[in-house]
């Protein structure tokens, strides 16, 4: 019985070594590409208000680099925001390091401006999930909200809504 005991801790123990070992190599910058390959802009937390966006519909996605699904999502959203400019697109990276979040824009290509939040806008929108994107129009009134990875499809059919 103490043998088992001991197995079971023992297995535990590995699988907890192994799961710290692969969040913390997401944390490194072990990819090819480099935080200053970023082209868009940087906006702090504090300087971000749906608001300032007012006259054209925003889409405000809400993503980790470290997220499997937002990994997934951000070839779409890259292409979604390249063939709709007349709409605003921000990303916001959640619980991410400037330099991850930053590799993670520059290895999807995406341009858009992104703020690195700090924990006050996943609260102000009430994020339970990554990625998750929301639609605003014009006025700033949110008319819709995408929750796990979404497809081109799906954000264009979302953007149609704000429009």
């Amino acid at each position: 019985m103490k043998t088992k005991t001991l197995g079971i801790v023992v297995i535990i123990a590995v699988v907890a070594v192994a799961a710290v070992l692969v969040v913390m190599s997401r944390g490194s910058s072990g990819g090819t590409a480099s935080a200053s390959n970023y082209e868009g802009q940087l906006i702090a937390p504090g300087d971000f208000a749906v608001a300032d966006y007012a006259g054209k519909p925003l889409v405000v996605n809400l993503f980790g680099s470290w997220c499997p699904p937002c990994n997934a999502e951000a070839p779409d959203l890259g292409t979604f925001a390249k063939e709709n400019p007349g709409a605003q697109v921000v990303g916001i990276a959640c619980e991410d390091t400037q330099e991850a979040a930053e590799d993670f824009m520059t290895q999807y290509g995406l341009t858009y401006p992104m703020v690195l939040d700090d924990g006050s806008l996943v609260s102000e929108f009430g994020i339970t999930a990554y990625p998750t994107t929301i639609f605003f129009d014009a006025d700033g009134k949110e008319v819709d909200r995408l929750v796990g990875a979404s497809t081109l499809d799906q954000f264009n059919a979302s953007l149609a809504k704000a429009q």
